[in-house]
């Protein structure tokens, strides 16, 4: 559990501005509205530390609490989603994705290599893969039928170990293979969905003209 360092407390006077990615609506933006966070030293409370407080996102008029923990470590309440969204998705496989992706925020990261793994299971279901099957079996269902490429083999085996571990082993995901693991789906995603309709929708607009 997040724990706030004592010597900063929350005071409803104007806030300076500052850049963030906001979890609820997934926007970068520079927000000056909310409560500002001042500083306790010397037995007073000083002014308005610069980037911490909370503050009402300009885009969708939500709530992001951006402070430090007792180690000094920036922390950002509801984080930031990591990844980013990818169009033209069959709806289980992006509510998938989406979870994983909102796991990251909460700092869930072996959740988001469990995810990212079923993700995959979905993903050769949606090109026809039979229900029911084994995660090698729908991994080598994807290659057979060129959906991953010989280059990303690599990657893949990432996801199959990953996922072996934090279900046999005790072993604790770190934010690092979180990211990877993200970052490789979102690109699986967007080559075989995304790219594909924006090529469809760029044809079809030819041929009308």
């Amino acid at each position: 559990m997040t724990k706030i360092h004592k010597d900063f407390q929350l005071e409803g006077k104007d806030v300076r501005q500052v850049s963030y990615v906001c979890n609820y609506c997934g926007k970068a933006v520079v927000s000056s509205f909310g409560l500002a966070m001042h500083h306790f030293s010397s037995g007073v409370w000083s002014g308005q530390t610069n980037g911490m407080g909370v503050f009402i996102c300009p885009n969708c008029g939500l709530p992001t609490f951006l402070g430090k923990e007792d180690n000094n470590m920036m922390v950002q309440i509801p984080g930031a989603a990591f990844g980013n969204d990818v169009s033209n998705v069959p709806d289980d496989v992006a509510e998938i994705y989406d979870e994983a992706r909102e796991a990251y925020s909460v700092g869930s990261y072996t959740g988001v290599i469990l995810l990212c793994r079923t993700l995959l299971d979905h993903l050769a279901v949606s090109f026809g893969a039979k229900e029911n099957q084994s995660f090698q079996e729908y991994v080598d269902f994807l290659f057979e039928h060129n959906y991953i490429t010989i280059n990303s083999k690599k990657w893949v085996d990432a996801i199959r170990k990953f996922g072996n571990k934090a279900t046999h082993r005790l072993v604790i995901n770190t934010r690092d293979d979180a990211e990877l693991i993200i970052t490789f789906c979102e690109m699986l995603l967007k080559s075989n969905f995304e790219y594909p309709a924006i090529l469809d929708e760029q044809q079809n607009g030819d041929t009308d003209n």
